[in-house]
């Protein structure tokens, strides 16, 4: 809260203002980037109102500080109402989760050994269940009783209660904002230096996906739905929002053998970190290799320092890791800028200081930490974002890295995903923990069959989150309408999934808080992600080539150029499509890569 304080002190700074406006008006700024920081300021000035009459600055002053409150108070009601749910007996809850649990007991009265017929208080065990996401996702897709999923579904979607305010209060602030600088909608006042332009391209997008995805997703939920039949025995019954993620992850073990503790044994942490020298090294012919930090530079004893070294060019910039769970932690994976590139003087520059956070569980029976293939996939989509940002080198911390467009800023983490899914790159670092013995091609075939088993339910979830976003933030009417409606109606129209009564999960989706108006960027960057692989990387993806190509026409300019420029320098035409005054990107090779694309849809993705 300090720290937004002075920044709101600084972005209402009337003699910085004004010399940002002189320095456009003068003409004086020789190179482009100059001259597009110039504008961005200014825009970046005006969205916190500073040319406004002192009224109705003062009043946009409290919005935004009335907003920053509301998101910690959000962010803090989550983690300290997770919800919780108690079973018993024990053995209703499967071995392997067991560990992820509290145990508890409670009392039940027996018959005592010694004295038939008189009775004694005898203890019970049961495992209480914390809902917060996490946990709540490993119970429904290991837990066979229905009853405890269905348990801890409705209560991990119906915490914590102290939200729905929060969240009303937070939309109403954003709508007053955005009306008072002269908006429609909260979506139209952030959208502003986007590259969609406006909601509308933004919905309109959105509703296409919608459609071109509806069909698979149907024969996708007639699938699970038709299985859960079949294990149950009954014909007439339906498949709960409670069940998808069991019967799934049942079909995917079924139809490829996988075995969680088999394929997280080939990616234990320290070959992980492997894995990312890998990138560096070939990619962009630099090392990745931890070095000192003086005293008292770190914040926790757990955290290292690692630093990008080019033999030609020298020191790179720094990044930090923090990649283990501990009490009181940021509970999420996220990267966070410690310190932008910038260009100092002709022979200096600052270089980019960037942390990537984790909460990678330590094992109670293991020294060595194991990774699943998700959290694989995590960790190498945020050391994307983090390379974004060591790589680039713009003139002005204000375009380091990932300081660009929301909705071009999720592609290069987005692209790095598909590192961790390439046999080419995992059977150079993945192996076995105690063996050595590299990953086998059969393994890695089946993680991919498995992840693309239900592929188009899961685009069709992330586009009911984003059409949620859009309407939550989007223009409101005259008789307001209560998010839980909202949610139940996109719901309805978007999603195979039943919206269960008293369930609510907006009220702990921090995504619509940080991403406000902006969750669709995600799909933005799986769409551009999906051409800049197919048309660059896919041939050959550790080719020192494609690395000079990346680094050069992408990851070099951060925010200093346009996004839809740089992607079309990048891979040439076919990434982005112009409409109605925005930009969207070209959806043929994401709709390709899922199997999605027939005839009646491909003119539509171009």
């Amino acid at each position: 809260m300090k720290i937004n304080v002075y920044l709101h002190f600084l972005n209402t700074n009337h003699t910085l203002y004004n010399a940002v406006k002189k320095a456009e008006q003068d003409g004086h700024l020789l190179t482009e980037e100059a001259r597009r920081a110039a504008l961005h300021l200014r825009i970046d000035f005006e969205k916190g109102g500073i040319h406004l009459p002192s009224g109705k600055l003062d009043r946009v002053n409290q919005l935004n500080m009335d907003a920053h409150k509301l998101c910690r108070e959000y962010g803090e009601n989550i983690i300290n109402d997770p919800g919780y749910v108690d079973i018993f007996p024990a053995s209703r809850i499967p071995r392997q989760i067991q560990h992820l649990l509290k145990p508890i007991y409670r009392l039940t009265s027996g018959v005592s050994k010694e004295s038939l017929g008189s009775y004694e208080d005898e203890q019970e065990e049961g495992f209480r269940i914390m809902t917060e996401p996490r946990t709540l996702f490993s119970v429904l897709q290991l837990t066979p009783d229905e009853q405890v999923r269905k348990m801890a579904y409705l209560k991990g979607n119906s915490v914590p209660h102290a939200n729905h305010e929060v969240l009303d209060k937070l939309i109403n602030s954003r709508h007053e904002l955005a009306q008072i600088m002269g908006c429609k909608s909260y979506a139209e006042f952030v959208m502003q230096l986007n590259m969609a332009s406006s909601p509308e391209v933004v919905v309109s997008f959105l509703l296409e996906m919608s459609n071109m995805v509806k069909e698979k997703a149907d024969e996708e939920f007639n699938t699970i739905r038709n299985l859960k039949r079949d294990v149950c025995g009954q014909r007439c019954v339906d498949l709960e929002p409670w069940d998808e993620a069991y019967y799934t992850t049942m079909m995917k073990s079924s139809a490829y053998s996988l075995d969680s503790a088999v394929v997280a044994s080939y990616f234990s942490l320290p070959q992980c970190i492997e894995g990312l020298k890998l990138l560096v090294k070939s990619l962009f012919g630099a090392r990745f290799d931890s070095v000192p930090m003086a005293p008292g530079e770190s914040w926790h004893p757990d955290v290292l320092k690692m630093c990008i070294h080019h033999p030609e060019e020298g020191d790179l910039g720094f990044l930090y890791l923090d990649l283990f769970s501990r009490k009181g932690k940021y509970p999420g994976c996220a990267t966070f800028a410690i310190k932008g590139g910038r260009k100092i003087s002709e022979t200096e520059y600052q270089l980019p200081v960037m942390a990537l956070v984790f909460n990678f569980s330590r094992s109670h029976d293991s020294s060595i930490v194991r990774l699943n293939h998700g959290e694989l996939e995590t960790l190498f989509h945020e050391f994307g974002h983090a390379l974004h940002a060591l790589l680039s080198r713009t003139d002005y911390q204000h375009f380091a890295g990932t300081r660009v467009a929301l909705d071009f800023a999720e592609t290069p983490s987005n692209l790095f995903e598909y590192y961790a899914r390439d046999y080419r790159v995992l059977k150079k670092f993945a192996r076995h923990y105690s063996t050595g013995e590299v990953i086998p091609e059969k393994l890695v075939k089946s993680l991919n069959g498995a992840r693309d088993m239900f592929a188009a339910t899961e685009l069709q979830r992330q586009i009911f989150y984003s059409l949620v976003d859009q309407t939550l933030f989007g223009e409101q009417l005259s008789v307001p309408r209560d998010t839980n409606s909202i949610v139940a109606h996109l719901k309805r129209q978007h999603s195979n999934e039943k919206h269960v009564e008293g369930t609510h999960m907006h009220i702990r989706f921090s995504h619509f808080l940080t991403y406000g108006a902006g969750y669709y960027s995600y799909l933005y960057a799986k769409c551009f992600a999906a051409t800049i692989w197919k048309k660059l990387c896919q041939e050959d993806p550790l080719s020192p080539t494609t690395g000079t190509l990346l680094r050069t026409k992408l990851l070099q300019y951060g925010g200093a150029k346009e996004p839809a420029d740089l992607l079309t320098d990048l891979v040439g035409d076919g990434i982005v499509r112009y409409h109605n005054g925005g930009i969207v990107p070209d959806v043929t090779s994401c709709l390709e890569e899922m199997k999605l694309l027939d005839d009646k849809n491909r003119h539509i993705g171009k």
